[in-house]
């Protein structure tokens, strides 16, 4: 089965992560790179996953935990499979998406390979059938990208802030952010002031 590749906003969305080991912290560090505020649950839990959470509860999960907030995102890292099923089910109940680490079975989403530099973000899936694979795809399109993309980015946003303001003609803004992208991909200085 193929995932749709949806892109959500997470800054400042509640999310849930269950279990601090390798996968938990994994799955936080990703989760805190797109401004997640994540409450972290873990009898034991890395010194990572817990520095980047926004909230650690050192305890055993409790069915009460999914009920107490509003949440976009649960996770469920934990060694036992009966209680990520446990919290599989949970989430399913209350509509909230739910990704079980290494258990497609019990995700309604998957973590793809990800990309990330500054706003613009690549994302790679294998359905949750080979990470090996999305890795290996993912190392093909970051070699490919340009070096600085994450800035040309940030300076096209610019371009295209004044473009809508001053350039009425639709043909004639598209021209203008064509030139502009070109210049920027192609390593030429733009002029910083746009006028």
């Amino acid at each position: 089965m193929s995932y749709f590749p949806m892109m959500v906003n997470l800054e400042g969305a509640r999310v849930l992560v269950i279990g601090g080991g390798e996968e938990g912290r994994k799955k936080v560090e990703i989760l805190s790179l797109f401004g997640a505020k994540i409450t972290l649950i873990a009898t034991d839990a890395q010194e990572e996953a817990v520095r980047l959470a926004d909230r650690y509860l050192k305890r055993e999960f409790e069915d009460q935990d999914l009920q107490a907030e509003e949440y976009a995102l649960v996770v469920a890292a934990t060694d036992d499979r009966l209680l990520n099923e446990q919290i599989h089910l949970l989430a399913c109940k209350r509509k909230i998406p739910v990704n079980v680490v290494d258990d497609v079975e019990f995700c309604t989403f998957i973590f793809p390979a990800i990309i990330k530099e500054k706003d613009v973000v690549c994302s790679v899936s294998s359905g949750g059938k080979s990470p090996y694979v999305a890795q290996y795809v993912k190392s093909l399109i970051r070699r490919s990208l340009p070096c600085g993309i994450g800035e040309i980015n940030d300076k096209m946003g610019d371009f295209r802030s004044y473009a809508k303001q001053e350039i009425k003609e639709a043909a004639a803004r598209r021209a203008f952010l064509r030139k502009k992208f070109d210049e920027l991909i192609n390593g030429e200085n733009p002029e910083n002031t746009i006028f």
